[in-house]
């Protein structure tokens, strides 16, 4: 036991007392440091009777410290963004401590996102480290099995030798012969012989090897891995008569050591030199096949919002890499295909809305001049922006059409009717409405499709009134429905001005509009706002139809509409119902009159 006297508790008592003061006398000036001033600065106002009395003084004061504020202020500023950083990063450890991340992980983590390696780099290094790992192993590997196989086939021998030193000690009955002495001589090998009770009989060099020796190392193991010092191998044999005696071998293993020394370097140095050529060359491959993504990178950066013509170069070799520069340029190309129409879009857009919004404020300007006094000036100017009004409305409405067609949002309520009965209305209409032309109508009966009725209405109006608008008067248009096999199939053709080559394929762009005089051919009173065809072909094609047209200049033009057709037995029900309900008012109206 050892014993402490009351001096030495004393002691230690001190020295504890005094190293836990420590930490407070060197916190105290922490808290009561710079802060505080500034603290006084912020705090500190002027009274707004004082700021009144002394404004004079207020003004020509602040010239010194003004001056240096700023800079105290950016200073404070930076300090207290250092402290967030700090803060956030130590945060930042400690959660990803919590998650269950080491210490190591963490600070590999903040040395790697110190350095910023290229991909070259990164895939040098692993390529580098994979292939060390495996030629190490490898060399490991045949390092180990030749020190063995030396080993197997010195042990293999010493079996042979063993058996043939007892064939010739039982033939000529004795362990101590010539013949022996002399095979042991030739084959470098240490002879010895033990009686039954495990002593000593016969030493070939003169050395005294206890019996129990030889067999513990008669076989070997890792522990002696590379230098197997020595083997033995040992045998019984029948000596005169009946006395047994046991024979031992031992092989030197010096030789074999020596070549798997030998061996060691050779092999290292082959191995290193394998493993740096193999680097050298996996940076060389690296840098091929990261050059089209460095190319690439170069071209991506010339693009702009005002240079969408540059496309990646996707010749060479087919791989991911060029499937990856294929998708890209057709990304690319629905980008500046949608950048173009936005930008189209919003130019037409502004023209076609400064045309009425100038005619309205002419008219304001007139209200405002005249128009308080002259009733007819009145008139006229409200009737005028009304019409203007009408123009813009329709405009709008088309524009978000088509803009909600773009999006993806359009939606249209579908439901099963039949064409056959809308066609027929339409034209009824279009009688009505125009006196000025002939119209001849064909129209197939029961012909049922699977849309919107209201929404093709409107294509067809559009259709209709586009072939009334450029044909002259008492011209003739030819309206025809019929089916076929999968398809309804809606002929509109006139006799009209036509349409040049050049203008066809543009026909059903937004805001496009043929020659002036095409334009100007019996434009109706509200005129056009160029989104008519484009406002079709969407309905045509949101029902899975599809538009074709042939046109002649001064012959006239044909417009055929495809639209898929509905299941027969929804076109019997639909068609049949209608039948009906069309009787049943013609025999309501009988009865009435």
């Amino acid at each position: 036991m050892k014993i402490i006297s009351k001096d030495t508790l004393q002691q230690n008592s001190q020295s504890t007392s005094t190293t836990k003061k420590e930490p407070v006398r060197t916190r105290e000036p922490i808290k009561v440091s710079e802060p505080s001033t500034p603290k006084k600065e912020v705090v500190i106002e002027v009274p707004k009777n004082k700021l009144k009395r002394d404004e004079a003084v207020s003004v020509s004061k602040p010239s010194h410290t003004n001056t240096r504020t700023p800079e105290k202020v950016k200073k404070k500023n930076t300090q207290g963004d250092l402290k967030e950083s700090r803060m956030a990063h130590l945060q930042n450890e400690k959660q990803k401590r919590d998650t269950g991340q080491s210490y190591l992980s963490v600070s590999y983590d903040r040395f790697v996102s110190l350095l910023r390696f290229n991909i070259t780099f990164k895939l040098t290094v692993g390529y580098a480290i994979r292939l060390l790992f495996l030629i190490g192993f490898l060399f490991f590997a045949i390092y180990v099995s030749f020190s063995y196989y030396l080993y197997y086939e010195a042990g293999q021998d010493l079996k042979e030798d063993i058996r043939y030193i007892a064939e010739i000690a039982q033939t000529e009955n004795t362990y101590d012969t010539p013949t022996i002495s002399n095979y042991v001589a030739y084959k470098n090998v240490d002879y010895y012989v033990y009686d039954q009770n495990y002593t000593l009989l016969f030493s070939s060099d003169d050395e005294t090897l206890a019996f129990d020796y030889a067999l513990a190392d008669s076989e070997y193991s890792l522990s002696t891995f590379p230098n197997f010092p020595n083997i033995f191998e040992t045998d019984t044999i029948l000596l005169e008569g009946d006395k047994l005696y046991y024979v031992a071998l031992r092989s030197d293993m010096t030789i074999e050591t020596n070549t798997i020394e030998a061996t060691f370097p050779i092999g290292f140095v082959l191995s290193l030199v394998l493993v740096l050529t193999s680097i050298r060359s996996a940076q060389k491959m690296a840098k091929k096949h990261m050059k089209p993504i460095l190319s690439m990178t170069e071209d991506v950066k010339d693009m702009s919002a005002n240079n969408l013509n540059t496309r990646l170069n996707v010749s060479g070799t087919k791989d991911e890499l060029k499937d990856l520069a294929f998708t890209f340029n057709q990304m690319l190309d629905d980008i500046q295909k949608s950048y173009e129409r936005e930008k189209q879009f919003v130019s037409d857009a502004s023209h076609e809305l400064r045309t009425p919004i100038a005619v309205i404020k002419g008219y304001a300007g007139m209200l405002n001049r005249w128009g308080k006094d002259d009733p007819a000036i009145l008139d006229e100017s409200i009737q005028a922006i009304l019409s203007e009004t009408d123009n813009m409305h329709s405009l709008v409405e088309s524009l978000l059409f088509i803009a909600r067609n773009d999006k993806g949002t359009l939606k249209m309520d579908l439901n099963t009717f039949c064409l056959s009965d809308l066609v027929a209305e339409t034209i009824k209409e279009t009688k009505l409405i125009d006196t000025q032309h002939t119209l001849n109508d064909q129209v197939e009966s029961q012909v049922v499709i699977h849309g919107s009725a209201d929404k093709l209405k409107q294509a067809l109006r559009i259709f209709v009134d586009n072939s009334l608008k450029y044909t002259p008067d008492e011209g003739e248009i030819k309206i025809s429905l019929r089916k076929s096999e999968k398809h309804a199939i809606i002929t509109l053709a006139d006799n009209g001005i036509g349409i040049s080559k050049e203008d066809l394929p543009n026909i059903f762009d937004r805001f496009y509009r043929a020659d002036k005089s095409r334009t100007k051919m019996k434009e109706n009173q509200h005129g056009g706002t160029g989104l008519g065809l484009s406002i079709a072909r969407i309905i045509i094609e949101q029902h899975g139809g599809r538009i074709h047209v042939d046109s002649e200049l001064n012959v006239g033009t044909t417009f055929t509409l495809f639209l898929p057709l509905a299941s027969s037995e929804q076109m019997a029900e639909v068609c049949s119902s209608n039948t009906n309900q069309d009787a049943q008012g013609s025999l309501e109206k009988n009865t009435e009159s």
